[in-house]
């Protein structure tokens, strides 16, 4: 095979991974739900083998199970994985926020707010989906700042599990404004220059999401 088609079925298959990933998070592809190989390459206009390579790579990041000859499965997030998701992260954002805290420049303070502005528009709107994805962008924003590529690549499907998790157990109203002021509160303690404030905040933010969480979860 030409290396340019090697080229071409890697491009299918990162984009078929894209597309498939953002079903699963965007509730379209249901937890415990099942889809075949063939249904995938209809609605996404793809060839099998891409779908395959992509299906394997979200199997190995927990996000499905692939069953021979049936298809696959979306994983279900259950009280325990989520609890488990929720503990890492609090564990890995208290650590990166203490080493992000020095790097943190005003202009970056500055995509904070606005990203705090469209947070802001979809609490006012209740359109919890789009607050929950930017939400997931606040966050990743910070880490960011945390200059470790190889961290980073790590947390980001953490990120997202954990969004599969916020998903299925539902954000109410209160929790999203409340989640709105506790951002307000990381950003002010970055504007004040203190580091623990900055700490405290992120910890509490990630501890209160916990507890709404397990509050709402929708058991199988």
């Amino acid at each position: 095979m030409e290396i340019q088609e090697l080229q071409k079925r890697d491009n299918l298959s990162e984009k078929a991974y894209i597309a498939i990933k953002e079903m699963i998070l965007s509730g379209r592809l249901k937890q415990g739900e099942a889809i075949s190989i063939n249904s995938m390459t209809e609605i996404l206009g793809i060839s099998r083998t891409p779908i395959t390579n992509a299906c394997q790579k979200l199997e190995f990041e927990k996000f499905l199970t692939i069953v021979p000859k049936q298809g696959v499965i979306v994983n279900s997030i259950t009280i325990d994985d989520a609890r488990e998701l929720y503990e890492l992260r609090a564990a890995i954002e208290s650590y990166s926020a203490k080493r992000a805290f020095d790097n943190i420049k005003q202009s970056d303070i500055e995509i904070l707010k606005e990203s705090l502005k469209i947070q802001r528009k979809y609490v006012e709107c209740g359109n919890v989906y789009e607050f929950m994805k930017e939400d997931t962008n606040f966050h990743k924003f910070l880490l960011s700042k945390y200059n470790n590529t190889q961290f980073f690549s790590v947390i980001n499907t953490l990120y997202d599990r954990a969004f599969m998790a916020s998903l299925k157990s539902g954000e109410k109203s209160k929790r999203l404004y409340n989640n709105l002021k506790e951002h307000e509160n990381i950003i002010e303690a970055l504007e004040k220059k203190d580091k623990d404030a900055f700490v405290e905040a992120v910890e509490i933010n990630i501890l209160n999401g916990f507890i709404n969480l397990t509050g709402n979860y929708q058991f199988k």
